[in-house]
């Protein structure tokens, strides 16, 4: 059992504040760069790793200019002219930092030669497709499920579906189109409840808003409804462009791509839920990556991408494509190298958010079961910090899970073994409701683990 002291599920606390670690950009970024005649620009990147041979496998979309393509009567699709294609394109790497491009040759060879395409839109543009390996499925054929948006130009668009084997060979299955939404949807693999979760876009009151459709089959969705919009506390200009949802350390994270009109980029909000269908922002509203500098290959924006939180070199990592063109782009850059790229951003594990002690202080968690076992924190305690267990309810601290009674920890560890004069375990609590109260001075703790033995 893992828990993070999370934003917005603390019950009380004294001198502690709420304590969000910004995303770190790998220096080595942009991993990934468009660099193929038929890459005019790279973004949306999904990854994911391979159980069996640690390979990292990306899929992201290509974007290329095609100025015989043009359609004056075709409507724009957010800022993308009718002229740019969308191409759905395969890399790998070993270590999750050198890309390479195969020549799987399954589309376009006519037109481009050897490449690395393996889904076309199916006429005018396309966009920003998940890919996730679904292992619970019982046909092979099966394995791999892409969901990505579409519009043939002639009057239909939104959400494709499509299924393969092996993350190369698609097929399409069920109609076109299959969900209502604009470009940037995005697919969640909610394996915890066993269904598919559909993130898509929308407009509500002119603005950039997201719906939520869910499935237990991949085949018969939920009619969708509106999951989030700016409110009164947002800027008049901040909408919402794209979501991305993972599970990491016993929650339910996403990151929300906000918009703001007044200065054209894009960054990254962390939210939350618990239950995977109704998600809930942070009561600070977090930022967690934001664009470059100016002149940086993403200083007019940041994308999150698709797909699990992965390890990469012992830090938790996570995919995000970049541009430095803004949104609806007015001044020159100051050079011209890529226009584009996809990066990696990482954070330590489990340490995307917590408590901070502003002082001798303490904070007390939400009710939960209890599982009984070993209870571990992760903390950075630059003085002693102690644990207290309470009753839920009224009930106060318990006796022999006193503060008092507590051997008090130092340093900085994600696993300190928390025990007292008489319990080394929570054996004795299994099954009860609880609070843990956490005791500190100066440091941080980002949350627990119980190993039930």
């Amino acid at each position: 059992m893992h828990k993070l002291f999370l934003p917005g599920e603390i019950t009380e606390r004294l001198n502690c504040c709420d304590r969000i670690e910004p995303l770190r950009k790998h220096p080595a970024n942009p991993l990934l760069v468009a660099d193929r005649p038929w890459e005019s620009h790279v973004l949306f990147p999904c990854v994911l790793r391979d159980a069996a041979t640690g390979t990292f496998r990306m899929w992201y979309q290509a974007v290329k200019t095609m100025a015989d393509r043009h359609n004056p009567a075709a409507p724009m699709v957010d800022n993308w002219e009718p002229q740019h294609a969308m191409y759905l394109c395969y890399a790998e790497s070993a270590d999750g930092l050198a890309w390479s491009k195969p020549e799987i040759n399954r589309l376009k060879v006519k037109e481009y030669g050897p490449n690395n395409i393996v889904v076309v839109d199916s006429g005018f543009i396309g966009g920003q497709g998940t890919v996730i390996e679904d292992d619970t499925d019982p046909d092979p054929a099966r394995r791999f499920k892409l969901m990505i948006y579409d519009n043939d130009g002639k009057g239909r668009d939104g959400i494709r579906t499509a299924v393969s084997p092996d993350g190369l060979d698609w097929t399409f299955v069920g109609p076109f189109p299959f969900l209502p939404s604009q470009d940037t949807p995005s697919l969640w693999h909610d394996r915890r409840r066993g269904r598919y979760v559909a993130f898509l876009k929308t407009r509500l009151d002119g603005k950039r808003a997201r719906t939520i459709s869910v499935s237990e089959d991949f085949e018969n969705w939920s009619e969708p409804r509106v999951l989030l919009a700016p409110d009164l506390a947002d800027a008049p200009t901040v909408e919402f462009y794209a979501q991305h949802a993972f599970h990491h350390w016993g929650h339910d994270l996403a990151l929300l791509t906000r918009y703001d009109l007044s200065v054209q980029h894009l960054d990254l909000e962390l939210i939350t839920s618990a239950d995977g269908i109704s998600w809930r922002r942070l009561p600070t509203r977090p930022c967690l990556l934001r664009p470059g500098e100016w002149g940086a290959w993403d200083c007019g924006g940041v994308f999150s991408g698709i797909g699990h939180v992965l390890d990469v070199g012992g830090e938790s990592g996570i995919y995000y494509a970049g541009t430095q063109r803004r949104h609806d782009p007015l001044l020159p850059l100051p050079h011209e190298p890529a226009d584009s790229g996809i990066g990696l951003a990482t954070f330590a594990p489990g340490r995307l958010a917590g408590q901070q002690f502003t002082g001798d202080g303490w904070c007390q968690t939400i009710p939960f079961r209890c599982p009984g076992g070993r209870l571990t924190l992760n903390a950075v305690a630059h003085k002693p910090m102690t644990v207290e267990i309470h009753s839920a309810g009224y009930g106060g601290s318990l006796a022999g899970f006193t503060r008092d009674a507590c051997e008090p920890v130092s340093g900085d560890s994600q696993t300190h073994a928390v025990s007292w004069n008489e319990h080394a375990t929570l054996d004795a609590l299994r099954d009860r409701f609880i609070l843990l109260r956490v005791y500190g001075s100066k440091g941080v703790v980002f949350g627990f683990e119980i190993q039930d033995r």
